[in-house]
């Protein structure tokens, strides 16, 4: 598989794309007015403590407060008697990563206590960013554990001799009190490329330190890397062959981050300077213009549908064109079209960042053989899927259930603002359903004029006057005055205004 990454920057936003066999794999996008926060470190606030759900709300100067569960809470905040060690905490003491003592929140954290907390997710919809005392810093080969001595490596690697070997060396390198793990891409990197990252880390967590020791309050104390150096800390390995950015800053960014950590791999870095844009160089403008579109279209004729709701993302796969060659080949048709949706789900979900709960809706199967095909295909791609997901097997009604972290709004809410006409349903009423409305309105009116003037949008007055005008005549008949219907472009088509009429809805607008 060959990969590509490509920055492109403007003043109103900064994109990157990683192609995959030249398909969009993944999109990170970022503007003026809009930072990601994940990885940012704050000192904090404690606003309030809700013991009944365990959790608590901490201030960090951004406006929504941040959310604090008790599981995310570090147990070197403790005293053996349930007491505050510190003014605040910077890290998870001499305790294991993760072991977290059952201990209620209300006897480990106290209202206006200051503390360290690290972005865990965005804020998403009304929601404030979710936050964690357990700090760390993340870097391209390895992720710093501040005041432990832990060496971990990731699940990534079955091999134990490769595990042993790359927790013998990260322990020969590292200073005392301060733990590393080793990250996936850093499973096949030499001893050198460890030690110029562990430098660049501590320097980091130094700094830190130093700013959330200086003066009190909310405050900001380590701001993750912008969206170059993330994006090549993140995606960029061995498999990646070319990185192309437009804009010069980005070019020497990302050069100068890849010769500090891997010298060689520097020449893969490229300065575009054609005057065709580079997204539509690698022709994926139009691909990322379909990115948000409800019916997705498959090579094989059929199609898949993706709809949100507030509790989960159900996706729906049909045949559509994909009608088979015969009645004998049907099971085959269904099967093909099952795996094609399957590669384009899991790509669409990488892309989208759909995260949360998803249910697909697969057409239903007879051979439990071509089941599990497609179950055993769904694992193989989301274990290529650098966010942590997992399924479940295909129900008897072949549905699949796939659950994927998710740490940030979706890019579809990131584009996006909710309908103002249907109010977030993507329906608004009918033509027929307006001209419904509009005779009821007029049963309610009293004192209506010989003529009735309705301002209507030109889809619903298009139907009023069809078939030589039976539905107005009808209309007059039954209300007994003459309707002079008015088109108004500017009206959504579920609004209608009546004039000179009293007891009626003026500018009908519910949904």
């Amino acid at each position: 598989m060959t990969k590509k990454i490509l920055f492109n920057a403007t003043p109103t936003e900064k994109r990157a794309a990683l192609l995959e066999n030249g398909k969009v794999a993944e999109l990170v996008v970022e503007r003026p007015d809009y930072f990601r926060l994940v990885g940012n470190i704050y000192r904090g606030k404690v606003a309030s403590i809700l013991p009944g759900i365990q959790a608590a709300f901490i201030d960090i100067g951004l406006g929504k407060h941040a959310f604090l569960h008790a599981s995310d809470v570090d147990p070197s905040l403790l005293m053996e008697e349930g007491e505050i060690i510190e003014r605040f905490s910077s890290g998870r003491g001499n305790s294991k990563r993760g072991k977290v003592p059952k201990i209620p929140i209300e006897r480990v954290l106290q209202k206006g206590q200051e503390i360290l907390v690290q972005v865990l997710k965005e804020s998403i919809s009304t929601k404030g960013p979710k936050v964690s005392t357990q700090i760390s810093l993340a870097g391209r080969f390895l992720v710093l554990v501040p005041d432990t001595d832990f060496i971990g490596v990731s699940k990534k690697s079955s091999d134990n001799a490769c595990r042993r070997k790359l927790k013998k060396i990260v322990a020969q390198i590292k200073p005392p009190g301060i733990g590393f793990i080793v990250r996936t891409i850093g499973l096949e990197v030499s001893e050198t490329e460890f030690i110029n990252e562990i430098h660049m880390l501590l320097d980091a967590w130094r700094k830190a330190q130093e700013e959330a020791l200086a003066g009190t309050g909310t405050k900001l104390v380590h701001r993750e890397l912008g969206i170059t150096t993330r994006v090549i800390r993140d995606l960029f390995s061995t498999d990646v062959t070319e990185v192309y950015a437009d804009q010069e800053d980005d070019y020497k960014d990302i050069r100068n981050y890849v010769k500090a950590l891997s010298p060689e791999m520097a020449k893969r870095v490229f300065h575009y300077k054609d005057k065709v844009p580079l997204f539509d160089k690698f022709n994926i403008e139009k691909d990322l213009d379909r990115m948000l579109k409800r019916k997705v279209w498959l090579k094989s004729g059929g199609y898949i549908l993706i709809d949100r709701t507030e509790a989960l993302v159900a996706i729906d796969v049909n045949t559509g064109r994909n009608v088979g060659k015969n009645k004998s080949s049907l099971e085959e048709t269904i099967f093909k079209t099952n795996m094609d949706a399957a590669g384009e789900i899991c790509r669409q979900l990488r892309l989208r960042d759909i995260g949360g709960l998803i249910v697909i809706d697969f057409i239903d199967m007879k051979s439990v053989e071509n089941r599990k095909k497609i179950e055993s295909a769904m694992r193989k791609m989301l274990s290529a899927d650098p966010t942590a997901t997992d399924c479940t097997s295909l129900s008897k009604f072949c549905l699949m259930e796939i659950t994927r972290k998710r740490v940030r709004p979706e890019l579809q809410e990131f584009f996006t603002d909710v309908c103002i006409t249907c109010g977030g349903l993507g329906w608004i009423f009918s033509p027929e359903t307006v001209t419904a409305r509009i005779d009821r309105d007029l049963r309610r009116a009293q004192n209506k004029p010989a003529t009735v003037t309705v301002t209507v949008h030109p889809a619903v007055a298009e139907y009023m006057r069809d078939s030589d005008g039976v539905m107005k005549q009808m209309l007059e008949k039954e209300h007994r005055c003459r309707l002079d219907i008015v088109e108004n472009e500017e009206y959504d088509q579920d609004e209608f205004d009546f004039q000179e009429i009293s007891g009626g809805n003026v500018r009908e607008e519910e949904v």
